[in-house]
């Protein structure tokens, strides 16, 4: 094999990952571990920038998202049915009347539910109904979630509807997906 720029070398020529064709080391450039020529190169990095790159990813599918989201809510409605009833005793045992501790007890519900998320997503890309089903969320580009993906992430699925958003993409990404720039995959 020779390189297609420079007929005069032969040594540490490779194809390119896009078109095919063969290169010398200097022709071209390594992205994701693959190489890739001058012309495909600029059309590669436009994918992975927005995100193109379906064929490089195994996406979760619907049923086996929506599965991990119902043991996650089941998890989460225990942990918080016993906060409440902490809460609620606390307010049996008050005098007056506790308006501020049902506040108290919403925001309570809704912090350990979005940290519930963002901690195990930002430590293992993996909430604990992810890990039964063996899911995992990734960055676009198939590379670990950053706290602050995984924390914007965990807010955006306050959002109604955000996780329903996923049934009518080809790319299977909720809303809460397409504001953190992840995606959900299945684990190797």
């Amino acid at each position: 094999m020779i390189c297609r720029n420079h007929v005069d070398v032969s040594e540490g020529v490779r194809r390119c990952a896009r078109c095919g064709a063969t290169f010398c080391r200097d022709c071209l450039v390594d992205i994701g571990g693959h190489p890739y020529c001058a012309t495909c190169k600029t059309e590669q990095l436009l994918d992975v920038r927005s995100g193109v790159q379906r064929g490089a990813l195994d996406l979760a599918t619907i049923g086996r998202r929506f599965l991990a989201y119902f043991v996650d809510s089941i998890l989460l409605y225990v942990v918080n049915l016993v906060l409440g009833f902490g809460l609620g005793m606390a307010m049996a045992r008050s005098t007056g009347p506790t308006p501020g501790l049902v506040l108290v007890s919403t925001l309570l519900s809704i912090l350990v539910s979005v940290s519930y998320d963002a901690l195990f997503v930002a430590a293992r890309g993996q909430t604990l109904g992810k890990m039964a089903l063996r899911i995992k969320v990734v960055s676009e580009d198939g590379s670990n979630v950053s706290t602050g993906q995984a924390w914007g992430r965990a807010f955006a699925k306050l959002i109604p509807f955000a996780v329903l958003v996923a049934l009518f993409n080809k790319e299977r990404k909720g809303l809460h997906d397409m504001l953190a720039r992840t995606r959900v995959v299945n684990k190797a």
